[in-house]
This record gives structure tokens, sequence and C-alpha cells, in this order.
């Protein structure tokens, strides 16, 4: 395959993979809005209209089609198979490990304020849920690092090289180094406001697990500069 024809395919995967990464994401907020729906319902808090059910359910299993349709086809294959995969796989994976860190700062910022609505004796879904998933993302972020995600494992032998192996090692001690010192700071902090402190945590995890990405990404950009 000529070079013209690799970028190419390149570009039309990192298309597919840019509309896939919307897809799920719009897909999960479906049915997290499906699930707020069916506890509304149990539980008889302005239960939701007929036609409300229907256009969420349609919603969702049209996002659920577009997700298979997205799936990779015969151009991944075809990218699979050609020279360079290692270094596309672990550019690829900084990418991810980036872009998922970024967007995972919002969330921080919203879980704050859903642990102070926790914290006050509020059990609505929509809290709880907002809470839940921050502590699935933060500690999927060092998971990532680490290649113990699913497409981490599916990639293994292309991502888990002995220079990635150091990076990472490098990428896990920034990130302790910065989350010692905040929770440090939230634990004296909380010694006169517990309730503050408590509720400002998701902000010295996610703190810590960014610092660990950014550092991990910014090493395996060097590197494939100085190649």
């Amino acid at each position: 395959m000529d070079d013209p024809g690799l970028r190419t395919l390149q570009a039309r995967e990192a298309k597919r993979m840019a509309r896939l990464k919307f897809a799920l994401i719009f897909l999960a907020m479906a049915v997290l809005m499906d699930v707020a729906v069916a506890v509304a319902v149990l539980r008889g808090n302005a239960p939701p209209t007929d036609l409300t059910i229907i256009v969420l359910a349609i919603i969702t299993a049209g996002l659920a089609v577009l997700v298979l349709a997205l799936s990779p086809g015969a151009d991944a294959q075809r990218l699979g198979n050609s020279p360079g995969r290692r270094d596309r796989e672990q550019s690829a994976r900084t990418r991810q490990i980036l872009s998922v860190t970024a967007s995972s700062a919002v969330l921080s910022v919203v879980a704050v304020y859903c642990g102070r609505d926790v914290m006050q004796g509020g059990s609505d879904f929509p809290s709880l849920a907002m809470v839940m998933s921050f502590t699935i993302v933060v500690a999927t972020l060092p998971a990532m690092i680490m290649g113990w995600d699913g497409a981490g494992r599916k990639a293994k032998r292309y991502i888990d090289d002995e220079l990635t192996r150091a990076f990472r090692a490098r990428a896990m001690i920034t990130g302790f180094w910065v989350l010692l010192p905040g929770m440090i700071g939230l634990w004296l902090f909380g010694l006169w406001r517990p309730d503050q402190a408590v509720a400002l945590m998701p902000l010295a995890l996610w703190a810590g697990a960014a610092a660990a990405c950014l550092r991990f990404g910014l090493l395996h950009r060097a590197a494939e500069r100085d190649e």
C-alpha cells in the first residue's frame, strides 16, 4: 500500500473512530436517562408520559444501531495488516488517554456538587448516578495507563514494550506526588470543614489521575518527535 493510500485509510478510520466515540457517549447518556425514567416510574415521582418513554426508547435503539454500524470493518482490518501498526496503536492510545482525561475534568466538578447534595440527605438518582460515574471514570484513568482496560488488553502486544513500561512508571510516580499533597491538604482542611473537604475530594482524585495521564501522554509525544 502506498503512502497516499495509507494516509487516506488512516483519515477514514480516524473519522469513523471519532463518530463512534460520540455515538457511545450519547448512547451512555440515553441509557442513564432510561434508567432515571424507570426509577421515576417505580417511585411514582412525576412519572413521564407515554410519548416520552416511546421517544427515549427510539433514541436509545437508534443510537445502539449507529454504534453497531460504526464498528470496525474492512478499513480497520486493512489498516491493521499494514506496516507501522505499533506506532499507530501507541499514538491512538495516547490520544485516547488525553481525550478521556480532558473530558473527565467537567465530570469531577459536577461530582463535587452532586456529592454535596448526597451528603445533605439528597438521594435522587441523578446525583447518585453522577457520583458513581465519577468513581468509575477516575479509576479508569490509571487503568488505561497500565493497559488494564479492554482496549489496552486487546492491543497489548503493540503497546506493552519496554519504553512504554518505563513511561508508565514515571507517569504513576507523577500522579502519586500530585495526589499525596492534595489529599493531605484536604485532610488538614477537613479538620475544620469536614463536609467541604469530603465534597472537594473528587478534584484531588482527578488531579492525581490527570497528572499521571498528562505525563504519560507528554512522554509518548516527546518520543514520537525524537523518532
